[in-house]
């Protein structure tokens, strides 16, 4: 494997440099996991990719400070796999972490996973040769597995876009494409790096969003697919519903705006009642979820009603 600490300032053109003097020629994918205190979970991750990664895909790992014991378990990892690129850094977060992935990355698609998550068996072996027909975003299904062991599966039709118009068109028609994730999809690394497109750091949530915004408009071709790619494990109560968000319905507009901006322009094939009702559907869905938080969170209710209020007069 390759093993490398890198300090917390480092730079992207400094391990850019670094990786050209050793790069692999052909690899077809990269799937970059940041770990941070999932010492419990790594293992059954970790080993449900490379139980199934051929050679032309790498698996890269960024630790971001873990504190747990999950370097402990990465440890044991280290040299298992050619394929296999382990990076430790300072703790600065999932969307850091993710960034450095991408910057170690030589595939020509990568894909995201969240460390406590595993990769459907055989997944690999069904979407990769998906990869032929040259798309520049793939997009899969997810499984949810529930602590009571619950599977809920959600599936795609298999179909292809010519161009990201007629995709943005069946969005705002549809609007159930899994879009928002970034951990159910390949996407063409030359157009992330031709944009520089990164995740933004210092968000309480969202930031995988506003990386699909940015990427989807220099698409061509995009792909969904039947195939499931994710089993996306709950592993405790503990989710971006039990905590309190400051300000959560500012948050959440922003998204609001940023996914207008993104999908409206890119529609040609929509009335403009159609593109009306997209952007009121999506706002009242996001009411929706700010106002059913005060329950749990009461001290949202100052924080965002009058916000709320002011919006729909």
């Amino acid at each position: 494997g390759d093993i490398r600490t890198l300090p917390a300032n480092w730079r992207s053109s400094e391990l850019i440099f670094m990786q050209n003097k050793t790069q692999r020629s052909n690899t077809l994918l990269s799937i970059i996991v940041p770990a941070f205190h999932c010492q419990e979970y790594l293992r059954e991750g970790l080993d449900s990719v490379l139980g199934q990664l051929p050679d032309d895909c790498e698996l890269i790992v960024v630790d971001d400070g873990s504190e747990d014991g999950t370097r402990d378990v990465l440890k044991t990892y280290e040299g298992r796999k050619e394929q296999l690129k382990i990076y430790y850094r300072e703790h600065q977060g999932t969307s850091a972490a993710r960034n450095a992935g991408l910057d170690a990355a030589e595939g020509e698609y990568v894909a995201f996973m969240d460390c406590d998550d595993c990769l459907r068996e055989g997944f690999l072996k069904e979407s990769l040769p998906l990869l032929a027909s040259g798309g520049d975003l793939y997009i899969f299904g997810i499984e949810r597995v529930l602590l009571d062991g619950i599977r809920e599966e959600t599936k795609l039709s298999d179909k292809t876009y010519r161009s990201v118009s007629d995709f943005a068109d069946d969005y705002i028609r549809r609007r159930k494409f899994l879009f928002y994730s970034n951990c159910n999809k390949f996407y063409r690394r030359s157009i992330i790096e031709a944009g520089r497109i990164r995740f933004a750091e210092g968000f309480s949530f969202g930031e995988d969003r506003i990386f699909n915004y940015q990427f989807l408009p220099a698409c061509q071709n995009i792909v969904t697919s039947s195939c499931v790619m994710l089993e996306y494990m709950q592993r405790s109560l503990t989710s971006l519903s039990s905590r309190h968000i400051p300000f959560y319905f500012d948050q959440v507009m922003k998204l609001h705006e940023a996914k207008m901006e993104c999908f409206l322009p890119l529609s040609k094939g929509t009335s403009e009642e159609e593109k009306k009702e997209f952007a009121a559907y999506d706002i009242e869905t996001e009411i929706r979820k700010t106002t059913a938080r005060f329950a749990d969170h009461p001290e949202e209710i100052e924080e965002n009603l009058p916000k709320i209020e002011a919006f729909q007069r």
